[in-house]
């Protein structure tokens, strides 16, 4: 556990978008507080929230002044308020986490020594482990890494979105540069600045599942994996206007992108059916 002094320097920023995360939100930021690494601050923002999420954030900050930041703005979307924490923030790097996801105590430790390593890569990221809405694990390290997700990723990510936001850090310089999230963007805003990133420095990963990534009734994917498409899918044509041979010498990997979009769809109507079965 870390101590509660302020710290006027942090290494590291961490970026929580909060919107009426109440449920899940104490035990977010707890996986911060027990980091092995001491040199972090968080600033978490508030996004119009009308639950009891203001309270507990409030609570926080006022045990652990100087180093949990809560900010409170109007209602916005998940990219205005990453990229006013990150406007607000004083590390080097940044790490954003999701309200509803946790961290394994060395997750900062490691991408920090990470990075300090190896100065030439822009973003490492790492593996996942799933957890349900009462925390237990449903799948360990779900993502399968390899030499095609090291490096100049840029052409694979384009065709494959393997990074998980919450596994993230970022040197806070280059994502200035990138221009931050593009508030036009609410569910595939991750997707577009990793893009746009990667397609100028290397990225590399860590193959620890050091995220552990919630799945309930409320996220994203469960409840507007249509929008998530169109999301992706606008990325990509701005992609291909940009630069059409590259969708031409991936043309397979294209076109099995879009299938498996149709896919998960499928899986998430089925999920949803079977449950109001059960329920009935």
């Amino acid at each position: 556990m870390t101590d509660s002094a302020p710290d006027t320097n942090p290494l590291v920023s961490v970026i929580i978008p909060v919107y009426n995360g109440q449920r899940y939100i104490a035990e977010t930021i707890d996986s911060v507080i027990s980091q092995t690494m001491e040199h972090w601050e968080i600033i978490a923002v508030n996004d119009g929230s009308t639950d009891g999420s203001s309270s507990i954030l409030e609570k926080y900050a006022g045990k652990m002044p100087g180093r949990i930041r809560p900010v409170t703005v109007e209602n916005g979307g998940v990219s205005r308020a990453r990229n006013k924490g990150a406007a607000l923030a004083r590390g080097k790097y940044l790490a954003f986490l999701d309200q509803d996801d946790l961290w394994a105590p060395g997750k900062l430790r490691s991408q920090v020594d990470f990075l300090d390593r190896n100065e030439g890569v822009g973003i490492v990221f790492s593996n996942e482990t799933l957890i349900d809405e009462n925390g237990r694990i449903t799948r360990k390290c779900v993502l399968r890494l390899g030499s095609h997700q090291r490096g100049p990723v840029f052409e694979n990510l384009l065709f494959g979105n393997f990074i998980p936001v919450s596994s993230v850090m970022v040197r806070k310089d280059l994502f200035c540069r990138a221009g931050g999230f593009d508030p036009k963007f609410s569910l595939a805003e991750d997707f577009d600045l990793l893009l746009r990133i990667s397609r100028e420095v290397p990225v590399d990963y860590i193959d620890e599942p050091l995220l552990f990534y919630r799945e309930h009734r409320e996220s994203g994917t469960s409840t507007k994996i249509d929008r998530i498409t169109s999301e992706a899918l606008e990325i990509l044509r701005s992609w291909r206007e940009k630069d059409p041979s590259v969708f031409r010498k991936h043309f397979l990997k294209y076109q099995k992108f879009r299938m498996n979009f149709a896919v998960l769809k499928c899986k998430v109507v089925l999920k949803r059916w079977f449950s109001w079965s059960r329920s009935r």
